[in-house]
């Protein structure tokens, strides 16, 4: 009898720690596991440079006429100026900096003539030549100063341009506008010359100004 009643504590026991231990592997016997997204960026290189002189008008003009003994610069002013066989240019723009992001280069002009370019019936009259890259704009050709100017402006703007990522901006010299603009000795009408050159002693000067700005602008 003894011997039926720990038979029966004993398996009650068992059943016990089976329980317990199926329990026991149920709460921590399991599938696991895990991951990691991370990452780390720092801002992109733009470090773009645009370095532009501008020496476009001068108050002194070297001869051209060998047979002139009398001094080195036939035209002599204490202002800039320009005259009959007067030349000059827009020195080049230099850009450096190779940006991580594509860029674009803009170039955007601006010729600024005034009113006073006329002759003697107020009619527009401008003998000035501006030559942006290979195209010469004469300013005779045209019927008004405001068409002059559109043009010249419209002409440097081609000279824009993209460019993609890591584009070492130091070797784009060739794409930026070579801008020169002169006053020819010869061909003009000497009348109306002449009487632009009155007007300016007289206190009524016609006027040019030539600006350009080159821009880098970073393309989303």
């Amino acid at each position: 009898m003894k011997k039926n009643k720990m038979m029966r504590i004993a398996s009650v026991l068992l059943i016990a720690v089976i329980f317990t231990t199926c329990a026991i592997s149920g709460t921590f016997a399991k599938y696991v596991t895990s991951g990691k997204g991370s990452d780390s960026a720092r801002v992109a290189k733009f470090g773009v440079t645009v370095t532009g002189t501008a020496d476009t008008f001068k108050e002194t003009y070297a001869k051209d006429d060998s047979s002139f003994t009398l001094a080195a610069n036939t035209v002599v002013s204490t202002e800039d100026v320009v005259a009959p066989g007067t030349s000059g240019e827009m020195a080049a723009f230099t850009l450096s900096g190779t940006p991580e992001v594509a860029v674009r280069v803009t170039f955007a002009g601006t010729l600024e003539l005034g009113d006073k370019w006329v002759d003697s019936t107020s009619a527009y009259y401008c003998p000035i030549e501006i030559t942006v890259g290979s195209t010469v704009l004469k300013g005779k050709d045209y019927s008004s100063a405001d068409l002059f100017e559109a043009d010249v402006k419209a002409e440097i703007a081609t000279y824009s341009n993209d460019y993609a990522a890591n584009k070492d901006l130091s070797s784009i010299g060739s794409d930026a506008p070579a801008i020169s603009w002169k006053w020819t000795f010869e061909g003009n009408d000497d009348v109306k010359d002449t009487y632009l050159g009155d007007q300016a002693a007289a206190g009524n000067a016609a006027s040019i100004s030539l600006n350009v700005i080159a821009t880098v602008t970073q393309i989303d």
